[in-house]
């Protein structure tokens, strides 16, 4: 799951049903990762200037949302290692642009072979055009 999709479900904010499957599929086969680089973006997105364009960590700071959020949803931490921060390099080239969050995020999936739960258009349309680079599940 991206940051995005992570705290939408934690705040049980609408999503799609097929992303809801993949979610409880991935839930059950313990198989349901999210990266650090989700509290990281998490932590900065909570310190945006106006109130209203802060993400709904349900009122907790990001440390503990992210920890007890993998705890509720039962998903797995991502460790980056060198070859996902290798790969986060190269995504640029191929992503368009280089927002750390997302180039992180896409590298996990490539070198873990996992599929991004994401609403991020930018991310749906890189799987669209190159499905064989990255696997999305809209929500």
């Amino acid at each position: 799951m991206d940051t995005n999709a992570l705290i939408w479900f934690l705040a049980g904010e609408p999503m799609q049903e097929g992303a809801l499957i993949a979610i409880a599929r991935a839930q059950a086969a313990r198989a349901l990762y999210v990266s650090p680089i989700t509290a990281w973006e998490a932590a900065l997105a909570i310190r945006k200037r106006d109130p209203d364009t802060r993400p709904n960590l349900r009122g907790q700071d990001a440390a503990t949302w992210f920890r007890d959020g993998r705890k509720e949803t039962g998903a797995r931490l991502a460790l980056i290692g060198s070859r996902i921060a290798l790969e986060a390099s190269r995504v640029p080239a191929v992503f368009g642009y280089g927002d750390p969050g997302d180039c992180y995020i896409i590298a996990t999936a490539r070198v873990k072979s996992l599929t991004i739960v994401t609403r991020d258009r930018a991310i749906i349309d890189l799987s669209s055009e190159k499905p064989s680079y990255v696997r999305v599940v809209a929500c």
